[in-house]
């Protein structure tokens, strides 16, 4: 098995980490301390209660991810470094782990991000966020001020628009990244698990999915979800064999 870089396991201290209240702190540190002593399994059961708790933060995602691999549950571990990745995706050592992880599952051929994600991946929802606020705030106390001050109309004619222009694309592209990061179409299956051609236990199956295989959601119904791998394979699973965000 390849090494995983685990220096991001305690990459960031505890106060790069908002927990909220003074018991979850002390359960992070007892989730690296189980870690370091090889007990994968307390180290899981550590993190996965903060995350219960509401705690978010790249550092935890990354670390319940890096116990879930060595405790070779590959669903895990690819869904919680996805998680980090969304937090910090310029974080080299969350990219390496999470193909590590994915290498392990495809045979060194996981699915490829789609256009839109190649296009705004690189920062977060946020920042994103952020980049469009600051142009978009600056065009619309300039066309205010030119409201107020009529003179002023002449001065950036050309500049102007095109600020106008570019905060406009800015917006959209931080509005299509909310929708695509919250949609919670995509999951990740957690154990084998067994698709089937309808949404109740008693159809008939169809073929099974390893842990750690990756998959977008097209319908759900009641406590069952249609997915979809990379092939195009589809089939109905329980929602206690998969790992959403949001659920």
């Amino acid at each position: 098995m390849k090494v995983l870089i685990a220096t991001a396991l305690l990459f960031l201290t505890l106060t790069d980490i908002t927990f909220g209240k003074e018991e979850n702190v002390s359960s992070f540190k007892g989730g690296n301390t189980a870690f370091q002593d090889g007990r994968f399994g307390q180290a899981l059961t550590n993190y996965q209660a903060q995350i219960d708790d509401g705690a978010v933060s790249a550092p935890l995602h990354f670390n319940l991810a890096t116990a879930a691999f060595y405790d070779s549950q590959l669903g895990r571990a690819i869904f919680h470094y996805r998680q980090a990745y969304s937090l910090t995706p310029r974080d080299q050592a969350i990219r390496h782990n999470l193909k590590l992880a994915r290498d392990e599952v495809h045979n060194g051929s996981p699915p490829k991000p789609d256009v839109w994600q190649r296009l705004t991946g690189f920062f977060t929802l946020n920042e994103w966020t952020l980049i469009a606020t600051i142009p978009l705030t600056v065009w619309l106390i300039w066309l205010t001020a030119i409201n107020i001050l009529p003179d002023w109309q002449k001065r950036g004619a050309i500049i102007r628009p095109l600020l106008g222009g570019i905060a406009i694309i800015l917006a959209l592209i931080a509005i299509f990244t909310l929708r695509n990061q919250t949609s919670y179409k995509w999951a990740v299956i957690n154990g084998e698990t067994v698709a089937r051609f309808g949404p109740v236990k008693a159809s008939p199956d169809q073929f099974k999915w390893f842990d750690g295989a990756e998959v977008e959601i097209d319908r759900v119904h009641g406590d069952w979800f249609l997915a979809r791998d990379i092939t195009g394979r589809q089939g109905w699973v329980h929602s206690d064999s998969i790992l959403r965000p949001g659920s």
